[in-house]
């Protein structure tokens, strides 16, 4: 059953383990360009690209650098859960799947992006219920 955009109640959230990173983050790069997310205590980063995929070496997940200004390498092994969330934020329904460690504390998220209008984009809305429904 297709969902529409305006259907998703807000408040939603769905945790899966972090075991999932590989499928979800192959997944999510399909997504075309995504917004990542990562919050400190002085600094929010946004970053709008394509979620490149990456391979493992040396302990961590390198991210595949051609044709996406994100980059890194992450220890995928310190992911505890993924969160699949719709709720309002800024009073805008928001979705987002965020990259938690064992403390809870998020490691990074995507969101579903807007277009220039600030609506939901359907296509990468659609796959992240897709995705989010999977599990």
């Amino acid at each position: 059953m297709e969902k529409n955009i305006k259907d998703v109640n807000e408040n939603i959230e769905k945790i899966v383990s972090g075991s999932k990173f590989d499928e979800i983050i192959e997944d999510i790069s399909k997504w075309g360009k995504i917004l990542m997310i990562k919050i400190t205590p002085s600094f929010v980063i946004e970053i709008k690209d394509f979620m490149p995929t990456g391979t493992y070496g040396h302990g961590y997940y390198n991210f595949n650098t051609q044709g996406s200004s994100i980059s890194g390498h992450l220890k995928s092994s310190d992911i505890e859960k993924i969160v699949f969330s719709s709720k309002i934020h800024r009073g805008m329904l928001s979705h987002s799947v965020s990259f938690n460690d064992i403390n809870g504390e998020h490691i990074f998220k995507v969101f579903v992006t807007r277009n220039e209008n600030r609506e939901i984009i359907k296509d990468q809305f659609d796959k992240f219920i897709a995705l989010r429904d999977s599990f």
